[in-house]
């Protein structure tokens, strides 16, 4: 199976609503950024409360739009993967159901970035040690230390572009599930790769084709006030199609095992 590009980008369309479900996600990104004014404006009163005030709440809100968000593309890409005839979008109506996913899938996103994040957190603490060390020290420098540290970040670079290879699989694999081990189930996941490794190629290409795609259309709408309002409406196409392409990934192994 080749990936259908064109119907990544199209498919939407078959829903008669996808315009209005397009706008009030777009909506609700923008929400997120909007609401960031009142803090910035508490700052002309001169009072730290004031701030405090407006800011926290602005913090809440921001995350728990963002988790329903998630939560939607989680919903989203799931349907595509499970009923791939049907093209009705999910509606953002149960805020609840969908903040529960988005809360699932970043505790399953976190859980997977917990060796990259562990790896990190002792390389700096090495770091700062070392730092500290020839700082007090500096006529007996340790060559062999510098080795340490120069190894040990490679060794974190290596993991972290490791990591970041293998994300679309099990993004595509929590997609599918719905469930927060979905992210480190390996087993389940290379299931999808093994036989199929061509199609997972294409699944990165496709990635980073549509970020770049993304980035320089967001060029050319930030070069006006009105095209800055659509950048949202923008971020949750790139959402959409981004499900599409990972359910397309999941489909072909499934079509292929049908066939064998």
């Amino acid at each position: 199976m080749t990936f259908d590009f064109e119907k990544a980008l199209t498919y939407i369309s078959k829903d008669s609503q996808w315009g209005n479900k397009l706008l009030a996600g777009g909506g609700l990104v923008l929400s997120t950024f909007a609401v960031f004014v009142f803090p910035l404006l508490s700052t002309l009163s001169g009072s730290f409360l004031v701030f405090l005030l407006t800011f926290i709440p602005a913090v809440i809100f921001y995350i728990l739009i963002w988790l329903a968000i998630s939560g939607y593309v989680c919903e989203t890409a799931n349907r595509r993967i499970n009923n791939p005839e049907d093209y009705i979008l999910p509606d953002w109506s149960n805020f609840g159901a969908l903040m529960f996913l988005g809360v699932k899938y970043t505790l399953g996103y976190l859980l997977y970035l917990l060796p990259v994040i562990i790896f990190g957190l002792i390389f700096l603490a090495v770091c700062i040690f070392g730092l500290s060390g020839i700082k007090e020290h500096i006529s007996s420098l340790n060559v062999f230390g510098f080795m340490f540290l120069v190894a040990f970040g490679a060794l974190l670079m290596f993991l972290y572009i490791l990591t970041m290879v293998f994300l679309p699989l099990m993004m595509t694999n929590f997609f599918k599930y719905k469930k927060i081990l979905s992210f480190v189930n390996l087993k389940e996941a290379f299931l999808m790769v093994k036989d199929n490794a061509m199609n997972y190629c294409f699944l990165i290409l496709l990635f980073i084709a549509v970020t770049m795609l993304c980035q320089i259309v967001c060029s050319f709408l930030m070069a006006t006030l009105v095209g800055v309002i659509f950048i949202p409406v923008l971020y949750i196409y790139i959402y959409y199609v981004i499900a599409e392409i990972c359910a397309q990934f999941a489909l072909s192994k499934e079509k292929q095992t049908s066939e064998n």
